[in-house]
């Protein structure tokens, strides 16, 4: 083998090989000691939505440059259902062995266990390994809705909140798009009504046919056909960051009403929780090596994400601490009760 060969690489060529990679654990004394575990390919990465979607646009564009830092065969696998949690439980049903690899964000790891007693995992159940992209959220309203600036949908919204409160649609019942509009309200000590609907597709034939009034949705290629289109208006970038289509539209934090205020989708990969050490280690260097590949960068950037690159392991694991952390709190504002 080269002498050049990455860390990463060398961790698993040599379980494609079969050669036993050592793995330090700690035992129940504290102090870490040797382990030989083998690993075979493929990697899978989990994506648990169908495919053609934004999701697994991202795991088809990491593909190639994954298997060129792992030096093994990285598939893609789509688990639809039940708000993600299908391809969780195959990840919790399947050896810690760095293996099988979820593609995930809050919308599936961190709001489902918190809002829904039927979802019988938790957040820490599955252990990050890097952080990929972060997808900003807007604001948008039907067309005949009497707005057009920020300021205006406040004032509207608090004029409203006794007789006629705004509506808004989102994917389902304590889902990222239902709490966020929550937090929203309470904030601006303003009343929305929640209308949750199966799908994006139904909420936004309502938006365009006038029925709803507004929606928190996420900024992808499509969303911007449909705005360029006039299909509906974005008001604000629920987002501080802002790629080069959505310049000029303000963040919703720039409202005195919305102080603080940052939402995004942010995702990333996940194994199960015991993986050894040595093998998320490598996942995480070659998954940083693979977000920096020029196709990667160019292909996501320019659909309105931005690239999270250069985490070491323990930097990851805190940024999901910290998301983990921040949708506990907006629960607990929204005073929001599990569902069965």
């Amino acid at each position: 083998m080269p002498k050049s060969v990455s860390p990463s690489r060398r961790a698993f060529v040599g379980a494609m090989l079969g050669t036993p990679l050592a793995v330090p654990l700690l035992g129940a004394s504290g102090v870490a000691h040797a382990q030989s575990v083998t690993f075979a390919p493929p990697v899978t990465l989990l994506v648990p939505y169908p495919a053609g979607g934004p999701s697994d646009l991202v795991a088809r564009t990491l593909t190639a440059p994954l298997a060129k830092e792992l030096a093994v065969d990285v598939i893609v696998d789509n688990i639809a259902g039940a708000s993600g949690a299908i391809a969780v439980q195959k990840v919790l049903s399947s050896p810690a062995d760095g293996r099988l690899i979820y593609q995930g964000s809050q919308s599936e790891l961190i709001i489902p266990p918190l809002t829904m007693r039927s979802i019988k995992y938790k957040p820490s159940d599955l252990e990050i390994i890097h952080p990929t992209t972060i997808t900003p959220m807007l604001l948008v309203v039907r067309n005949g809705l009497p707005v057009k600036s920020l300021q205006e949908f406040i004032a509207l919204a608090r004029q409203r909140s006794s007789s006629q409160p705004l509506s808004y649609g989102s994917s389902g019942v304590g889902s990222l798009y239902h709490l966020v509009p929550e937090g929203m309200a309470k904030q601006a000590n303003a009343r929305f009504t929640h209308i949750p609907y199966k799908g994006a597709v139904q909420l936004v034939q309502d938006l365009v046919g006038d029925r709803v009034d507004f929606a928190v949705m996420a900024f992808t290629g499509t969303v911007l056909q449909n705005l360029n289109a006039g299909q509906y208006r974005a008001i604000a970038n629920m987002s501080r960051y802002k790629p080069k289509d959505l310049a000029q539209l303000p963040s919703i934090a720039d409202a005195e009403a919305f102080a603080n205020i940052d939402f995004s989708t942010n995702s990333g990969y996940f194994v199960r929780r015991g993986t050894p050490l040595a093998i998320k280690e490598a996942l995480n260097r070659a998954l940083g090596a693979a977000l920096n590949a020029p196709v990667v960068v160019e292909r996501l950037e320019n659909d309105g994400r931005r690239l999270q690159r250069g985490l070491t392991l323990a930097q990851s694991e805190a940024f999901y601490a910290g998301e983990i952390a921040k949708y506990e709190r907006i629960i607990a504002q929204a005073n929001f009760q599990p569902l069965d």
